[in-house]
């Protein structure tokens, strides 16, 4: 697309053309019309950029809008050389759509560009002050951006360089091809992978003392399987920033991007399975922060829990569904286990709305660092917490049903005895992590279990 330079035609021609969406779309639906144009000084009125920022202001009204339950009956552009412009219908009363409008020309610095004007049905413009709401302020000073433009208080070339500026802030912006909001969520996915990975002492897991129970990874395993995971977890909360569908709908999605992620961990790894099932957790956990974060803009634990059960609704049918009818493949762990023990595991747990979690990790891990404990500290008895609460199917792998009660009964007793709270506990842990090794312990589930409760425990601070 050329970069054109305006004349006093083209000027008039964008004018017409603007005045003409308006009144043609008030005829037609005698309803509030918005009117959106990007400000720009000078004679250049149309770029690539400049049309990419108006149809980036297009989107996130119509988002904004929606999730005000708000209609949009009919979207008009009109991109000629004088002025960029598009028209919205939408279905609203205006002074409502005036702050919906207002709150998206103050969102960003670069939204100071943005031009949005609101019309009644009857075709009055509606202004900040019919809300009783100040003026606009200049782009350079702190005036009323009217006075500065009545008096020229400033020269054509400083209102043309804070211009260039506030345009590459936006194509600085839109570098990052993800929403903020998904790049956090999927952030404090790999934060929490990470922090559960290196909190010591954590008995027969690979932690910053040694590799636990096992031979096959170290806490360098971990470092690059949760840095090649970030991918994924981007890949599942945007999955459910865009799901428009029943949360269950979404399952079928998230496995496909998890199988994927599967990959990128092996490749990581040389093929040792450090995180496969921290992948399905944490996976529908951010895919549930999206869908929430879509639908109402706010991240609460709770609400994303009880969205991560509905995407899982059912998936313990699965399993049930073995005892009348063996699939045509190996089966799972997590199937092997049911079979032999009636385990339903991290499915049943997830369906469940995370009992382990709600009932125990999220209270432990709170009052804990309300207490005063270090992230690392709180972090390991809230591992404890969740030992003593869970059916570990990592440690059903590795041994039976006897060794998992007896890590349970462990896990009890190193609570009761203050755990990190006290010297004496700190000790025991200590000793029981010798123990794990020898005994080939590892209680993996409940790690996983752990970064999800880290994540859920953050997750409100991303608003």
């Amino acid at each position: 697309m050329n970069i054109t330079t305006i004349t006093l035609d083209d000027v008039l021609e964008a004018k017409d053309a603007k005045a003409l969406s308006q009144s043609e779309l008030l005829q037609k639906y005698k309803c509030t019309v918005i009117g959106l144009a990007v400000n720009m000084p000078g004679n250049i009125k149309k770029t690539p950029v400049i049309i990419s920022l108006l149809d980036f202001a297009k989107e996130q009204l119509c988002l904004q809008l929606k999730r005000q339950q708000i209609n949009v009956l009919e979207i008009r552009k009109c991109f000629i050389v004088g002025g960029p412009y598009i028209a919205l219908a939408v279905s609203a009363d205006a002074r409502t759509v005036k702050n919906i409008a207002i709150t998206l020309e103050e969102a960003a610095p670069y939204c100071r560009l943005l031009d949005i004007d609101v019309y009644s049905s009857n075709g009055v413009q509606i202004s900040r002050s019919d809300l009783q709401l100040p003026p606009r302020v200049c782009l350079i000073c702190s005036q009323p951006a009217v006075l500065c433009v009545r008096n020229r208080t400033h020269t054509f070339e400083t209102l043309k360089q804070t211009s260039d500026r506030l345009l590459c802030s936006f194509l600085a912006m839109n570098c990052r091809t993800l929403p903020k909001a998904i790049e956090s969520i999927a952030s404090l996915a790999v934060t929490s992978m990470l922090l559960e990975a290196i909190c010591t002492p954590a008995p027969g897991l690979v932690d910053r003392d040694n590799s636990g129970a096992h031979q096959d990874m170290d806490i360098f395993s971990f470092m690059q399987s949760s840095s090649a995971l970030t991918a994924t977890m981007q890949a599942c909360a945007l999955a459910g920033y865009n799901h428009n569908a029943p949360p269950a709908q979404l399952l079928p999605i998230l496995r496909l991007i998890g199988l994927q992620g599967e990959q990128d961990m092996f490749d990581a790894t040389g093929g040792v399975n450090t995180q496969k099932g921290l992948i399905f957790l944490l996976g529908i956990l951010t895919a549930a922060a999206g869908i929430s974060i879509q639908s109402s803009s706010t991240l609460a634990s709770t609400k994303v829990i009880s969205i991560a059960a509905q995407i899982c609704s059912g998936i313990t049918q699965e399993l049930h569904n073995l005892k009348h009818e063996m699939p045509q493949r190996k089966l799972t762990a997590g199937e092997d286990f049911y079979l032999k023990y009636g385990v339903t595991g991290i499915r049943g747990e997830i369906e469940n709305a995370l009992p382990a979690i709600t009932l125990a990790g999220l209270p432990t891990l709170k009052h804990a660092l309300h207490q005063g404990l270090s992230i690392n500290d709180a972090l390991v008895h809230t591992l404890f917490a969740i030992m003593a609460h869970t059916q570990d199917t990592t440690i059903l792998h590795r041994s039976n049903v006897a060794t998992l009660q007896e890590v349970q009964n462990d896990a009890t007793n190193i609570l009761a005895t203050g755990g990190m709270y006290t010297e004496h506990g700190r000790h025991l842990i200590k000793q029981l992590d010798k123990k794990y090794i020898q005994k080939n312990i590892s209680p993996g589930g409940s790690a996983d279990l752990l970064a999800a409760t880290y994540f859920l425990y953050k997750l409100e601070s991303l608003n």
